[in-house]
């Protein structure tokens, strides 16, 4: 019996792999690593680490959450929901979100902002018929410059804003909506604009650790755009890869396989299958303290839905950021997903939210929300476009399961 016993208890001992057995976090920063160079296609840095980020000042740290923030030129509110009451907030959105941030900036002081995409509405930077304008590099002089100066750098700025970096992944509207061919790689090349731009999307998935005061976080950006890719003749005005919208001839989107809608659903299923490998494999290797991932959808919809029940509880993610749709929400211990919170932040108002706002942010319309990390917590502020706190959520870190294997990796 004590032998039995015994074996039991170095059993259970085992399973416990989880936070326990990281090694403790310094406080010290390492040593600064130079920005990577500029790639020679949009798909070069795909699944690469960006250089780690270090806040080590203080014990707690802010970062800022928004998404589906940029309007039409140059940053008007994109009309929908026209058979429901819009008002002045409506018309304005995106600026309003953006002064609310920039006051709650002035406290908070967040040392990043993470950009869940949809970055410019109706069908990001450029027309639809090529992938290319500027092959291999932005194009800071022609439609490009232009739309990211007026909708992106002219907006988001001030005390607690200026030099705050942007780290994000793209959205269905940046690819197109219903188009593949728009120049969703400028967003990419954005990244290299200027030799300390603070527009970090060196990828459509890639990864950031960040140091903080005795702890540390893995950031984790996916692209879940196969939730909107589907058979060219089906649901054209919900399928990047349709072949209605996406008309003959054809383009080619240098950097990938894609030339033609076919192509395309192809290309984007494949990019799944790949980032599911590589994320598996990035979470399975995580020693930080918080696992964090960034992604356009919430995690209940279409068939990446299928991945994250299974990842989630078994490398302890902690929390999952995401938008899409168009109001501010936080899950945590509910909805399918349990100890892993999940925020949808799709109220940056570069287009109609779900839900009419009211005038004095009394809702869940519009708005952004302020993130507050610690070695013990993470104190989520959800803030209307009136800077109105709507919700304040503390989370806690989520064990693991136990057996964590790379041979037991889902692919779906």
């Amino acid at each position: 019996m004590y032998k039995m016993l015994l074996s039991l208890g170095i059993i259970f001992a085992g399973l416990d792999i989880a936070r326990a057995s990281r090694p403790e976090a310094s406080s010290e920063c390492p040593a600064e690593q130079p920005r990577p160079p500029m790639p020679q296609n949009m798909m070069d840095y795909a699944g690469r680490a960006w250089p780690s980020a270090c806040f080590n000042d203080t014990e707690e740290q802010h970062f800022f959450i928004i998404g589906d923030w940029g309007g039409t030129f140059p940053h008007n509110t994109f009309p929908t929901h026209k058979g429901r009451p819009v008002n002045a907030v409506d018309d304005n959105a995106q600026v309003i979100v953006a002064g609310a941030l920039a006051h709650v900036a002035k406290t908070s002081k967040p040392k990043f902002i993470i950009n869940v995409g949809d970055n410019i509405y109706p069908g990001g930077i450029g027309v639809a018929g090529t992938c290319n304008p500027a092959a291999g590099k932005f194009d800071a002089t022609g439609q490009a410059g232009i739309v990211m100066s007026n909708t992106f750098s002219d907006v988001y700025n001030g005390s607690g804003m200026d030099d705050v970096e942007w780290w994000g992944v793209l959205g269905n509207h940046d690819f197109g909506g219903y188009y593949y061919s728009t120049h969703w790689d400028q967003f990419i090349f954005y990244t290299w604009n200027s030799n300390h731009s603070r527009w970090i999307v060196p990828a459509l998935y890639w990864s950031r650790k960040v140091q903080y005061n005795g702890f540390s976080a893995d950031f984790f950006f996916v692209d879940t755009n196969i939730n909107d890719v589907k058979n060219p003749p089906d649901d054209p005005d919900h399928n990047i890869c349709n072949n209605v919208h996406n008309k003959e001839p054809y383009p080619t989107c240098n950097g990938t396989t894609i030339t033609s809608p076919e192509t395309c659903m192809n290309w984007f299923q494949a990019l799944w299958g790949n980032q599911q490998e590589w994320l598996q494999d990035k979470l399975h290797a995580s020693d930080a303290d918080w696992q964090i991932v960034v992604s356009h959808y919430p995690p209940n919809f279409g068939p990446a839905s299928i991945l994250w029940n299974d990842v989630f509880p078994k490398y302890g993610v902690d929390l999952y950021i995401s938008g899409h749709t168009h109001w501010q929400k936080l899950v945590y211990k509910a909805d399918g997903f349990g100890d892993t919170a999940y925020v949808v932040s799709g109220g940056g108002g570069g287009i109609y939210s779900e839900i009419t706002p009211d005038l004095n942010g009394n809702d869940d319309a519009y708005g952004f929300v302020d993130v507050i990390i610690s070695k013990k917590q993470l104190e989520i502020l959800m803030y209307s476009h009136k800077a109105v706190l709507r919700n304040h959520t503390i989370v806690t870190p989520r064990g693991r399961m136990a057996g964590r294997s790379t041979a037991n990796k889902i692919i779906v």
